[in-house]
């Protein structure tokens, strides 16, 4: 039985609960069923699928998706629910479903798509590369003092969704109109950032100054665990953290702080730039980790680095070496920008260009992950004139470290 005894299609709305078994299963998802759940938000025309005769036994679906790219709005595939039964593995059928979604994207001028990895190397594979950084904090509540500035000013305020989701909205327009990957948050987005997971019940808290503008809020959940020694044993979980300024910033460190109960404050996905170890009295007890977060696929090299935003006037050819699931990539490029106004060209024959790079090198570059220098430096990339990649460095750098706010 090879790949060719398998049919490769989206899953109609009958064939959905097949369909989301398969990532409950290999995903070890065990939780009985609750009819009270509202569906998941994977549409079926957003599948695709391989089936053995009538039952799905390998999946894989894009949400369309628009995030920020250094401050502007690009579309993008946000990919997700890659499964098979293990029964059916080592037959091809993950590269054909990757490979679809990516011809279907580009298909629908999605220039780009991108992905949360359960194992870095199966994408590696199709072309995608290393796009953002995942950081993440387990802190001893105790040890959240500042080193510098004063306290904040205004206040925090617990909310329910319906009175907090407004401020929410405006706070987190305002932390992501200069970033890199952050997602523009469709209704169904809000609705799931709030949603209960594994029974605790979602807080959300919002900081005001004090003429009642928002400027942070933070989603979180407070659990107890079993401790070694008497005391507080409540954990803190972050959800999701955004702020307009170090005002709100400082002021909801300040109110997380200041729940006695809890031992230890943990958030799983902060900013690789994210200022606490900067301001932190002990910046080691944040238990800093990092490690793989988005990686993205350029699914159109034109589109791409017209869509993204540059910061200063500036030129780069690049030449993409070799695509096998996009071969209309391959070619070389001009870019030319003033700053706010950009134009691509492909250019035809053999030109001299800056930069010969691999489709996965040119997702780390353009999303503002790895600089030109460093990619030139560890191979992933070739360079005429290693003495014009500080200007290369600075044409393709970003406003903030990329970063992705939402699981999907």
């Amino acid at each position: 039985m090879d790949g060719s005894n398998f049919e490769i299609r989206p899953a109609n709305d009958d064939e959905m609960k097949q369909f989301g078994a398969v990532g409950n299963y290999v995903f070890a998802n065990n939780r009985l069923p609750n009819e009270d759940e509202p569906p998941p938000p994977l549409l079926s025309q957003w599948s695709l699928a391989a089936f053995h005769g009538d039952r799905v036994v390998a999946t894989s679906g894009g949400y369309p998706f628009r995030m920020r790219f250094n401050g502007k709005a690009i579309a993008t595939d946000g990919v997700t629910a890659v499964g098979t039964y293990p029964g059916y593995r080592r037959r091809g059928l993950v590269r054909q479903m990757i490979s679809g979604l990516i011809h279907r994207a580009h298909e629908n001028e999605v220039p780009t798509s991108i992905l949360w990895a359960s194992m870095g190397a199966i994408y590696q594979r199709f072309g995608y590369g290393l796009a953002s950084t995942q950081v993440s904090y387990r802190l001893r509540r105790e040890y959240m003092q500042f080193q510098f500035g004063e306290p904040a000013e205004g206040h925090t305020r617990l909310l329910d969704k319906d009175g907090a989701l407004d401020h929410c909205k405006f706070v987190y327009r305002m932390f992501g109109s200069g970033r890199t990957l952050l997602l523009h948050r469709a209704e169904v987005l809000w609705d799931i950032m709030f949603r209960r997971a594994e029974d605790q019940h979602t807080h959300v808290a919002v900081h005001f100054t004090d003429d009642e503008q928002p400027d942070a809020y933070c989603l979180y959940q407070t659990k107890w665990t079993d401790g070694d020694a008497p005391g507080p044993n409540q954990v803190l979980n972050v959800l999701d953290f955004a702020w307009v300024d170090m005002n709100g910033y400082r002021g909801m460190w300040e109110y997380l702080a200041s729940h006695d109960l809890v031992k230890r404050i943990d958030w799983w996905n902060a900013p690789e730039d994210d200022p606490a170890p900067e301001m932190m009295l002990e910046p080691r007890m944040l238990e800093r980790r990092t490690g793989d977060g988005i990686w993205l696929r350029v699914n159109d090299v034109d589109a791409t680095l017209a869509g993204r935003g540059y910061d200063m006037p500036g030129e780069a050819t690049v030449r993409v070496r070799e695509d096998d699931i996009c071969p209309w990539n391959v070619g070389s490029y001009r870019i030319s920008t003033s700053g706010e106004e950009t134009e691509v060209e492909k250019l035809s024959g053999s030109p001299n260009v800056d930069l010969d790079v691999t489709v996965n090198g040119l997702a780390s570059l353009v999303s503002g992950h790895s600089s030109a220098t460093t990619l030139h430096r560890i191979g992933r990339i070739e360079a005429s004139n290693p003495n014009k990649l500080p200007e290369l460095d600075s044409l393709f750098s970003t406003r903030h470290r990329p970063t992705c706010a939402n699981g999907f």
